[in-house]
């Protein structure tokens, strides 16, 4: 009995043995794994020998484009989109890969990419207290043979970084950001009303194409495309986060999404063929049209729905020799506006006219404003009127004037008016300058020659 339980005990402890080495031999610590982990992560970053091109979208604002070089004694150098000193400075910082909840890539010294989180809004305009929702640490992801792709920890946006060739990097150290950006703004600033077709046949739309390359929180680093159906009635847009690059502008988070099409680029066909590219790699190239492609009427109105509900002749602060009406129109509104100026320079103090606008403030309510300014404080005089539309066309009832409108009633009779002979067709405005932007008008359906106009 005792010899059998004797045996029995050291099967036992073989059986053990065996476990032991098991584990051992198939499974790692958690240590373990992560100090892969970590080695590979900075392997991968380091190892790239041209560096990298990253897009990194914000959660309150644009995307933004990198170029990053990583060296195996933690520094990061970089150029950036952000503005024209990143985009042809060299930005040096340092950086970590380390395990917290993974294996995280943390940015430690201040560079472009901490300009995005800064909670000073006087570094680089975002939001007071938290910038632009940027992140400085990023969750790793997974990895390609020729791309990493990393999570911010606390926003969520990805940090997609693509291995750069020799030409890119050599594009990168030479400025050739900036000089990408240049070209770019250019071509938009000088494309009257760029559109693009999508579809054949009755499924075709011609998408009109807006980029906005400024940092504007709400609007800025942006691209949007906006068509109408074959109904002649249905508007559709679809807009997304731009980061540029020294090859053009990358679209985030999978790409502008047009009925049906998946928009990832836009590159350059030639040296002035500007051309926006799908996932398959089909071409749209970008045309101009005289107009805006969609009637203004499908895109003014109330409530948000609508992109437009404000006509606005000059801006909101002085202006010095007061606001001037876009250039290149003409209207017989012209003739009423210079009689408002004459007039109000003639005042003591003379005046100047900061702003017009015509606003549709709610369903049924619209507002005509006019601010002069006596050269230390800027008024504002309000005419409110009822108004309904029926097929682009406004009419104005029942108008109310403040106090500071009637104190001006000589003045500002023309435009008085001009309101009260309506009613008025919604309609685009055409400039023989093609740099005044979208232009809007109010056109007397008695007349229309005589219309009221300015930006949306």
């Amino acid at each position: 009995m005792k010899r059998i339980l004797y045996l029995f005990m050291i099967c036992l402890a073989m059986a053990s043995c065996k476990k032991d080495s098991f584990v051992s031999d198939f499974d790692q610590k958690p240590e373990e794994r992560m100090a892969e982990s970590i080695a590979s992560v900075t392997n991968t970053l380091t190892s790239a020998p041209n560096g990298w091109i990253a897009t990194l979208p914000t959660n309150a604002g644009g995307a933004y484009g990198f170029y990053m070089a990583f060296d195996e004694n933690q520094n990061v150098t970089m150029y950036a989109d952000l503005n024209d000193n990143t985009a042809k400075t060299l930005g040096k910082s340092t950086f970590r890969v380390k395990s917290v909840l993974g294996t995280e890539l943390i940015f430690d010294t201040y560079n472009y990419i901490s300009m995005l989180a800064d909670p000073n809004n006087s570094v680089f305009g975002g939001a007071g207290n938290t910038g632009f929702k940027s992140d400085v640490e990023f969750t790793y992801v997974r990895s390609t043979p020729d791309s990493i792709f990393f999570i911010g920890k606390a926003y969520r946006q990805t940090l997609a970084m693509v291995k750069a060739t020799v030409a890119q990097k050599a594009a990168y150290t030479a400025e050739g950001l900036k000089t990408s950006s240049d070209k770019l703004k250019s071509f938009f600033a000088t494309t009257q009303n760029p559109y693009i077709e999508v579809g054949t046949g009755s499924s075709l739309v011609k998408a009109g194409l807006s980029v906005n390359f400024t940092n504007v929180l709400a609007s800025g680093k942006r691209t949007t495309l906006t068509g109408i159906l074959a109904d002649g009635k249905t508007v559709v847009s679809a807009t997304n986060k731009i980061a540029l690059t020294t090859d053009g502008i990358s679209m985030t988070s999978g790409g502008l999404v047009f009925q049906g099409v998946t928009l990832v680029k836009f590159a350059w066909k030639d040296g002035t063929t500007l051309a926006m590219y799908d996932v398959a790699g089909k071409e749209y190239i970008i045309k101009s049209s005289p107009i805006p492609l969609t009637p203004l009427p499908l895109l003014f109105g109330y409530p948000t729905n609508y992109a437009y509900r404000k006509i606005s002749i000059g801006g909101t602060s002085p202006i010095a020799g007061g606001a001037m009406l876009p250039s290149g129109i003409t209207s017989q509104f012209n003739i009423i506006y210079q009689a408002l100026v004459t007039r109000l320079a003639g005042l003591t103090p003379a005046r100047t006219i900061v702003g017009i606008s015509f606003a549709l403030t709610s369903n049924s309510t619209a507002v005509v404003n006019i601010s002069p300014n006596n050269g230390t404080t800027t008024f504002s005089a309000n005419a409110t009127f009822n108004y309904s539309i029926t097929d682009g066309v406004i009419t104005l009832t029942s108008p109310v004037y403040d106090g500071n409108w009637t104190a001006r009633g000589t003045e500002y009779d023309g435009i008085k008016n001009f309101f009260l002979s309506g009613p008025f067709k919604i309609d685009w405005v055409t400039s023989t300058s093609n740099n005044v932007g979208l232009i809007g008008g109010l056109y007397r359906t008695a007349d229309v020659s005589s219309f009221m106009y300015g930006t949306l």
